[in-house]
């Protein structure tokens, strides 16, 4: 085989088909854009579309949207600071939370829906920080040590938003919150605080001067009648073996009773006093007598008659109008 020499017209015609070959190329898969580091923005904004924004923010922070139909507004945005890419973002969140709308993290996109739809939805699920400022839609599940989450729900219920999710779930005494994180981050908080009473040790409150059962009793009393506070809840009990007042209950509540215990336990400045002395094993009407006898001794030895008499029936004279010993048989 011979080779033939190739016309310089016909080279020609080949290198042309050869570029024109080159041209027609398949084009290469779109990158996705990428955030720009060291990147700020300063948004202004005046009556923009809101898809205008959303171009705006996956350009600055890299992050790719699917937009909902529905999701149309004229956003008013503007700074007077520049402002970083994850600034930005949040920003963009709260103009979101503004007009309605919500963005749902999918995959490698956020989908922008209007924020009825949430419950529907996928959301950052319980995040071991939730932030106090984002409006990113977080689920948060908050375990409860010392009151029961079904009694919460309906104090919680409205600070909750109707596209927000508030559940309880009695098995496990837990509560199921799904918002924006600013908002759960304020609801967790006020649980903390409703929650914290329960664990409390039970306070000793020792007597000297007043007697247990008749503290408890007053105490009780006020507490339960019509100018009764409401809310902050303690538990007193009396121990008459000890002379004794047992108490526990919500912090604040456990040191307004004790302020009232202690200063009904403060000695009186003169007279009227009373003192019970519990006896063990001794009789008390026997003990009664003895110490009758020896006041009524001591009396004559100092030359002062007899004037006491005892308030109801069971006592006796004794030196003094003021001093009245008698005995109780009957059982506490």
């Amino acid at each position: 085989m011979t080779l033939q020499p190739i016309h310089p017209k016909s080279a020609i015609a080949v290198l042309v088909l050869s570029s024109l070959m080159g041209s027609v190329a398949l084009p290469a898969a779109p990158q996705q854009p990428k955030p720009q580091e060291g990147a700020t923005i300063t948004p202004n904004y005046k009556d923009a579309d809101l898809s205008q924004i959303i171009q705006a923010v996956g350009e600055v922070t890299g992050k790719n949207f699917i937009i909902d139909p529905r999701v149309n507004a004229k956003v008013t945005m503007l700074s007077s600071t520049p402002m970083s890419p994850a600034a930005f973002y949040e920003a963009f969140l709260a103009v979101l939370q503004v007009y309605g709308y919500v963005a749902v993290p999918a995959g490698k996109v956020i989908k922008i829906v209007p924020n009825t739809d949430l419950r529907q939805l996928p959301a950052n699920d319980l995040p071991r920080d939730v932030s106090s400022t984002s409006d990113e839609i977080v689920t948060q599940i908050v375990t409860l040590k010392n009151v029961s989450a079904a009694q919460l729900v309906p104090m919680l219920r409205p600070l909750i938003p109707t596209y927000g999710h508030l559940a309880a779930y009695p098995g496990g005494n837990m509560l199921i919150i799904s918002d924006r994180a600013s908002n759960v981050s304020r609801v967790v908080r006020i649980i903390e605080r409703m929650d914290e009473s329960g664990d409390e040790a039970i306070e000793v409150i020792p007597l000297h001067n007043a007697g247990a059962a008749d503290v408890v009793r007053i105490v009780n009393s006020l507490n339960t009648g019509p100018g009764a506070e409401g809310g902050a809840i303690a538990k007193i009990v009396a121990d008459e073996r000890t002379n004794s007042v047992l108490l526990t209950g919500e912090r604040s509540a456990r040191l307004r009773i004790k302020a009232l215990i202690i200063n009904m336990d403060t000695p009186m400045a003169s007279g009227g006093d009373i003192q019970v002395r519990y006896l063990r094993y001794a009789d008390a009407e026997k003990i009664a007598d003895k110490l009758k006898g020896q006041a009524t001794a001591s009396a004559k030895a100092q030359g002062g008659p007899p004037t006491g008499a005892p308030p109801g029936g069971g006592g006796t004279s004794n030196v003094d109008a003021s001093v009245t010993i008698w005995a109780d048989s009957m059982p506490a």
